[in-house]
């Protein structure tokens, strides 16, 4: 029997698919929704990162536009810059005449600068503020106070804040030496300034106003991002000419390509995500870009996907992880589940397969009670109780009714033979006494006491050999009897002589084919053929009469049909039942592969064909 057929096997199977089946669902449901989660929440902080970052750049550079826009407002600045820078043109050496006092001047420089530093507000949002003039002269309030020279030729940004007609202009990062010197740090500093025009009170251009601010202030939550992001992200800024304003040298391919893939944009796209193929490092990367209206600077923050979304891995891992150990302990339990269904099963079959025949009747071999906790279980195991007694009962009853079938068969069997067979025959050995035929006599009472004494043994079962033997004598009776009218003769092949069949069911066969091939003008034949084909024999009986009629072979088929259906023995009656009692004990002998055909051959009598397997 296939282990995998019985009633565990099936229930622990299909409780474990089930299980499985419906797990993995979830899994991957719960996967799906907590991946979408993180995924989502990773993009978001991404995204929101992006816009914090930008919104420090703008604040700062907010800042530095503030306090230029209260100086370029500021009446009271341009006065005092004005005065002082008069002032500054029309000094005199020390000693002469015609120009303002020291004192003067003095008071002029320490009034602006009161008046800038009041500009620039406590808090000091910006390091250092200048004021340049149109000849060549700049005064500055800051870490660096007081009046200077200058030359336009040497200011980089001078031809563009005096061609700028917008307002404001933000100027490159410089390396400043001047700012370094007052930072604690041996790096050297960078700044940025932001440029205005100012303008007198007839909106003539009067000076230029330049803020300055730290470029780590300014940038300062990109570099700390830069720093400490776990994902190791990449952050760059760029103006609208795609030149690089952080990270300070990046002239790299890669930053270049992210320039170039925001330039491809469609104009005005809002700020998004999306990916993009690293020409370098050729892994799939996530960009979030924002775009400053303070600044006109973009911010791009470019993070490897695998990078970000690496918790989803972890994720995933634990996920199947704690999947596998529910998955196997809900296994465990569905073949506990079906172990205790199918235990008490598996008592009750290992009992009803010991059960032996000397059990039947006796409470044996249910002596215990089952106790399954399963009421169904336990009503199996009394119904098979109360089947153990009806199974004794009738088996009695069938033992009983088989002994009495068998007893049946063999007394109709026996009465088969004629008595006018015995009558005729002792009536031919007096007839030969008269005549004093001796040797006739002798033979015939020879083959008469074998046939008497084969047909009258206990025995039910006997073998071709002694079958044909008894067969041979019968013919050679009814041969003394009839003399040359009957002819008879026996092929048989010698494979078949030692098997074993049912006694006396040739001899009456031949006795039915003399009993009516005698009813026409002699001579009578009878041949008796016995072969093997495989492993099955056959052994067929002819005789030159008339044949059966019709009616008599729809009558003796019509209860080997019934017989067939019934698979029931009918009631037998002693006169008329030879064939039809030859075929039951074939049928009992040999099951399905018994043989037991009829032909009437037109012209040539009649064939009975029996046979099985050896």
């Amino acid at each position: 029997m296939n282990k995998f057929r019985n009633i565990q096997s099936i229930l622990f199977m299909t409780y474990s698919l089930i299980i499985i089946v419906f797990f993995t669902v979830l899994v991957i449901w719960f996967y799906w929704w907590a991946s979408d989660l993180l995924r989502a929440g990773a993009t978001d902080s991404l995204g929101s990162m992006g816009q914090s970052m930008q919104g420090q750049i703008d604040s700062e550079i907010t800042k530095m536009n503030d306090v230029s826009l209260d100086v370029m407002y500021s009446n009271l600045v341009k006065n005092n810059f004005k005065k002082y820078m008069s002032d500054l043109e029309n000094a005199q050496p020390a000693g002469t005449a015609g120009g303002p006092p020291a004192g003067i001047q003095v008071e002029n420089a320490k009034e602006l600068s009161e008046i800038l530093t009041a500009a620039i507000g406590p808090s000091r949002p910006v390091e250092q503020l200048y004021l340049y003039d149109f000849n060549n002269k700049a005064y500055g309030n800051g870490f660096d106070n007081g009046e200077r020279s200058y030359k336009p030729e040497d200011k980089p940004w001078f031809r563009s804040v005096m061609d700028n007609k917008k307002g404001k202009m933000i100027g490159q990062p410089v390396l400043d030496e001047e700012m370094s010197r007052f930072i604690s740090s041996r790096e050297k500093q960078y700044s940025i300034s932001l440029f205005r025009l100012f303008y007198d009170n007839y909106n003539a251009p009067m000076g230029i106003v330049e803020v300055k601010q730290y470029y780590n202030r300014i940038f300062k939550t990109a570099i700390e991002f830069t720093k400490q992001n776990p994902y190791q992200a990449k952050v760059i800024v760029y103006d609208d000419s795609g030149r690089i304003i952080y990270p300070l040298g990046d002239e790299s391919e890669q930053s270049a390509a992210y320039i170039r893939l925001e330039n491809g944009s469609v104009s005005g796209m809002p700020d998004s995500l999306r990916t993009f193929l690293n020409p370098v490092t050729k892994e799939k990367e996530l960009l979030t870009s924002h775009h400053s209206d303070v600044t006109g600077w973009h911010t791009t923050i470019a993070v490897s996907e695998r990078e970000l979304l690496a918790p989803i891995g972890v994720f995933t891992k634990r996920t199947v992880l704690i999947a596998a150990v529910i998955l196997l302990f809900a296994i465990v339990l569905s073949f506990v589940a079906a172990k205790r269904i199918t235990l008490p099963i598996m008592k009750i079959h290992r009992t009803v397969r010991n059960m032996s025949l000397e059990d039947l009747g006796s409470t044996k071999a249910f002596s215990k009670e089952l106790n399954s906790g399963l009421s169904e279980l336990d009503q199996l195991h009394w119904s098979f109780l109360k089947m153990n007694a009806r199974l004794k009962q009738s088996m009695d009853e069938l033992l009983l009714a088989q002994s009495q079938e068998l007893q049946a068969k063999l007394v109709a069997l026996n009465s088969q033979m004629n008595p006018h067979f015995l009558y005729n025959t002792l009536a031919t050995i007096h007839a030969m006494a008269e005549e004093n035929m001796n040797g006739q006599i002798v033979s015939m009472t020879e083959n008469m006491s074998g046939f008497l004494r084969y047909i009258s043994s206990d025995n039910s079962v006997s073998n071709l050999e002694a079958e044909l033997l008894h067969t041979k004598k019968f013919l050679e009776i009814n041969q003394i009897r009839y003399g040359q009218k009957l002819q008879f003769g026996l092929d048989i092949d010698q494979r078949i002589l030692l098997l074993h069949c049912p006694k006396l069911i040739v001899q009456p066969l031949v006795e039915n084919a003399v009993k009516f091939g005698t009813q026409k003008e002699p001579p009578w034949s009878i041949r008796i053929v016995g072969f093997m084909y495989g492993n099955r024999w056959q052994i067929e009986v002819s005789d030159n009469g008339n044949g059966f009629s019709e009616e008599s072979l729809n009558l003796l088929y019509g209860k080997i049909r019934e017989i067939d259906e019934t698979n029931a023995v009918p009631m037998l009656k002693l006169d008329g039942m030879g064939l039809l009692n030859i075929y039951i004990r074939m049928k009992l002998t040999f099951g399905a592969d018994a043989v037991f055909r009829i032909e009437n051959r037109p012209g040539e009598g009649a064939t009975v064909v029996i046979g099985g397997t050896d």
